[in-house]
């Protein structure tokens, strides 16, 4: 297969022709009918204070912000002129019609026709507009029309008019085959301009207090005034006889001829050093009907198909105008006077740059196709690394040394001038031997111990030491031995950092030795034999990381990239300094990563890109743009189902509050910045304040639109800012905006809700407080019925007791009355007993013996007495008239107060009668008989 894929690239590179022209262009940005999607044919062209193009094109008038065309019909009519006036409008001209724009409160541009006004009066084309201090001048094929304070005139040249043109606001004009001047509304022919007839006049341009005339074919004329007319010859006088001349523009000293065979020329007047411009320089045709410098100094022309800006400023030419006729790039050397491309289609010399001359021979190196690695210059010789293997390289000859495929870089060794090292990859991956001989190099064998790919290689400051780094394989430094035949030693190099980086570069700045990768740089410390984290340097440079490239030149200067845009930090030899500027940036999206490469002979800089190779003059490094940069929030759409305008500014606006309701809270913000010449380095980052709640800043991209979705209601400011390689500083614009609330929480709802609320709580007042007199009277009621039902609750209490008291004093008193019947039952039955011992003493007295009768009865006569006592004075009788007074209410009392005559023993009588008793029960109880009862 690799055979197969060999021999075709072979077939292809002998069917293609070996000797081309290079061309080193000035980069060209080409802008086409499908970019601006109007006419064809472009005839004039005019930049306004802030920065936007304004075309004269076959459908009306075109306008370019930076970021996007905007086509503005006037009735149908083609325009030829266009022109800003003082007063802030664009005069415009046509076929047929003539007027101004201005601009419209959404962004956009509004016509208004002055040649409306004329009736009856053939305007004709309308070529060229002027503006003066007082007046306009509309110049048409046959009319002068002069428009200001007192209105719309015309001036009839009676001929036809070749051009016109305004010196000291004095109109002059060529007519009849002269020169005239305009004086009030009176033409003035000028004597001695008589030679103007000869040939049509193009363009007349003010050139230092003069009127400098192009011709078709001719040439140039200066009408100096008093002194009269002169011609001016120029080394561009043959091209502009051949190629016809159609259009001009003037800056400075340069002037810009536009021709319909040629495309353009570039004449400075002061040193008659000419350049032409065409279809092999990048141009999209070779007609130019219309050009113009713009504020920074390069040449916009308007073409007969497309638009087209010639950037004269940038330092840097372009290979074949960008386009990539040898391949791409990836090295370039100089060797014995001539430069060498190593591009991926193989090994191309060519004539250095600077000669003078436009075009150079490209000759292709026989035997070198394919892609080419690397290229080194030693010994007198030139080292072709590529994926053939090694050439040496003489003229555009090239011998192979034998033995060797996929060669990736060669490097030199220190302490061994007769040895070079050859890193390879694929199969055969190492290093590889390259030894000279009799004044010939061959290879001498592959060096043992390593068996990696070899795509980063850098020979140490150390003799026998190299570094080496692949992708995904680390970093390494190799001893060879003395031989160079073997490695003796072999050390892996890793940092925090770097373990999970796969790409690296190596190289020295000054004496350190960098490693550089995505993740920042690192420098090789020999003290600790690490490598440590590179601050100072990343401060130089001003930058962290990502790095695909870093590599410094013969002067010190620094290149470096970050995978997208090649930087450069340029080293001051006078202060021992480096010195940034973000101008310093080229080829941004060009690059070919981790493949980055520049080259340096002389004041030149070659570097390495995917179309091919660019040319950067360092005397050239130091030019900005002259005209500044604008941003502008262009216009503000609602987004939803169908998107709507409702916000734009033109080139003059007023900065005034955008108030949006609040069911179109989505929009879309669109910005531009008038970056013509470099649009792929213009970034923006934007931020949205609320409420006087500054936003945070987001990250820079190049998008150039920003969109919001349902956003609450408040007051905003979107701001957007702009960095560019012209200026360290950002450029930051602002728009304020306000989302109304919702219907149902704007101020006049509020106000409905305050008095419905306020109706609410009258109502619900009223209900209230008609409730609560209800819910009083309701109480009082209830209360008046609480009372009486207590009153009858406390009736029917205290009858209830009363009943219980009565109850209470009935089961007490029956209590007492069980009590005293118990007590009085008690005595009866003691009384009984003692009356039946008394009984049984009295027995026993009467039967005792004879002998101790005296003293038995002294005995019986005292224990009876003591019976009697007992029954006569016992206490319980105190008890039980003390329980019969509380049974009885006071018996006893009431009794003694009834009859107080009344013994003891009948108190006692009438209370046992009280009590129901029996006599034979009362006997015992008061220690009588019953018959005594």
């Amino acid at each position: 297969m690799r055979t197969l894929s060999l021999l075709c690239l072979s077939i292809i590179l002998l069917l293609c022709p070996r000797d081309v022209f290079a061309r080193w262009q000035r980069p060209v940005i080409n802008y086409t009918r499908h970019d601006y999607k109007a006419g064809t044919q472009n005839w004039m062209l005019e930049q306004q204070d802030n920065g936007w193009i304004y075309a004269a094109n076959n459908k009306g008038l075109l306008e370019f912000d930076g970021e996007t065309w905007n086509l503005y019909p006037i009735h149908d009519a083609k325009m030829r002129a266009v022109r800003k006036g003082r007063d802030g409008r664009i005069y415009v001209g046509g076929i047929f019609q003539f007027g101004y724009f201005e601009p419209d409160a959404l962004g956009g541009l509004r016509y208004r026709s002055l040649s409306d006004n004329l009736s009856g009066l053939n305007v004709g084309v309308v070529r060229a507009v002027w503006v003066g201090s007082e007046q306009v001048y509309f110049q048409a094929d046959r009319y002068i029309f002069c428009w200001g304070q007192d209105g719309l005139q015309a001036i009839d040249c009676h001929g036809e008019i070749a051009a016109s043109g305004l010196l000291n606001q004095k109109l002059y004009l060529v007519s009849g085959g002269g020169l005239k001047v305009l004086e009030g509304t009176a033409l003035t022919p000028i004597a001695g301009t008589e030679a103007l007839a000869a040939d049509k006049v193009v363009r007349m341009l003010p050139y230092k207090d003069k009127m400098l005339m192009v011709t078709r074919r001719r040439g140039l004329y200066v009408y100096h005034g008093a002194t009269g007319l002169s011609p001016l010859s120029t080394p561009a006088d043959d091209f502009m006889r051949k190629n016809e001349a159609l259009c001009a523009d003037l800056r400075g000293s340069l002037l810009a001829v536009g021709t319909i065979q040629g495309g353009a020329c570039l004449i400075d007047l002061d040193t008659n050093r000419t350049e032409e411009v065409s279809i092999a320089d990048g141009l999209q045709n070779k007609t130019v009907l219309g050009m113009m410098f713009d504020a920074d100094g390069n040449l916009w022309l308007a073409l007969d198909n497309g638009i087209d800006c010639v950037q004269l400023r940038s330092p840097l030419r372009l290979l074949y105008g960008g386009r990539s006729v040898v391949g791409s790039g990836y090295v370039s050397a100089v060797h014995q006077g001539a430069l060498y491309l190593g591009t991926n289609q193989g090994l191309y010399r060519t004539q250095l740059p600077g000669s003078g001359e436009q075009t150079w021979s490209m000759d292709f190196v026989e035997a070198c196709g394919g892609q080419v690695w690397d290229l080194l210059t030693y010994d007198g010789r030139l080292f072709c690394a590529m994926d053939n293997g090694v050439f040496v390289v003489d003229g555009c000859r090239a011998e192979r040394l034998p033995g060797l495929r996929g060669v990736r870089r060669i490097i030199a060794l220190p302490g061994h001038p007769d040895a070079l090292i050859a890193g390879t990859y694929g199969v055969n991956r190492g290093f590889y031997l390259l030894k000279k001989h009799a004044g010939r190099w061959a290879l001498e064998g592959k060096i043992a111990g390593y068996e990696m790919s070899c795509k980063n290689l850098l020979a140490d400051s150390r003799p026998g030491y190299i570094w080496v780094a692949n992708q995904g394989e680390g970093i390494h430094r190799l001893r060879l031995s003395d031989d160079l035949r073997r490695v003796e030693e072999e050390r892996a190099y890793l940092s925090d950092g770097l373990s999970d980086d796969r790409y690296f570069c190596l190289t020295y700045l000054n004496d350190d030795l960098i490693v550089a990768s995505r993740y920042g740089l690192w420098r090789y410390d020999a003290a600790a034999d690490s490598l440590m984290r590179s601050s100072e340097w990343e401060a130089v440079l001003g930058h962290s990381g990502p790095y695909t490239y870093l590599a410094a030149d013969s002067l010190h200067n620094v290149w470096y990239s970050d995978g997208d845009v090649l930087r450069l930090v340029r080293y001051d030899a006078h202060r021992n300094a480096y010195h940034r500027d973000r101008s310093d940036a080229y080829l941004s999206g060009s690059m070919i990563e981790y493949f980055e490469h520049v080259s340096m002979y002389g004041p030149y800089s070659v570097i390495a890109s995917e179309e091919g190779f660019a040319l950067l003059s360092r005397a050239g490094q130091n030019e900005r743009r002259t005209g500044s940069t604008t941003l502008q929030i262009r216009k503000v759409y609602l987004t939803g189902v169908g998107d709507s305008l409702v916000y734009g500014r033109s080139y003059r606006w007023a900065d005034t509050l955008l108030t949006l309701p609040y069911h179109c809270n989505s929009l879309r913000v669109e910005y531009c910045a008038d970056a013509y010449t470099r649009p792929q380095s213009a970034l923006y980052s934007y931020r949205l304040s609320r409420a006087g709640s500054e936003g945070a800043w987001s990250e820079y991209s190049r998008k150039s639109t920003k969109e919001f979705t349902g956003l609450p209601e408040g007051r905003y400011e979107f701001s957007v800012r702009l960095l560019t390689e012209e200026g360290d500083h950002p450029l930051v614009t602002s728009l304020r905006f306000r989302v109304l609330p919702p219907w149902y929480r704007s101020w006049w709802c509020y106000l409905i809700y305050i008095v419905v609320l306020s109706l609410m709580f009258y109502y619900v007042y009223h209900r209230i407080a008609d409730r609560h007199k209800r819910l009083l009277m309701q109480k009082e009621l209830e209360l008046l019925r609480q009372q009486q039902e207590f009153r009858k609750e406390s009736e029917l209490k205290d009858e209830k007791i009363d009943s219980l008291e009565r109850e209470n004093l009935q089961a007490e008193l029956r209590h007492k009355s069980e009590e005293l019947v118990r007590t009085t039952l008690n005595i009866v039955r003691k009384n009984e007993m003692l009356q039946e011992i008394k009984k049984e003493v009295v027995g026993i007295s009467r039967s005792a013996a004879e002998e101790n009768l005296v003293a038995i009865r002294r005995k019986t006569l005292r224990l009876l007495g003591q019976i009697d006592t007992n029954i006569e004075h016992d206490d319980d009788l105190q008890a039980f008239q003390s329980t019969f007074d509380s049974v009885h209410h006071d018996f006893f009392r009431r009794i003694e107060e009834a009859f107080p005559d009344l013994s003891h023993k009948e108190k006692l009588l009438c209370a046992y009668i009280k009590m129901n008793l029996l006599s034979k029960e009362i006997a015992p109880l008061m220690n009588i008989s019953v018959r005594g009862v």
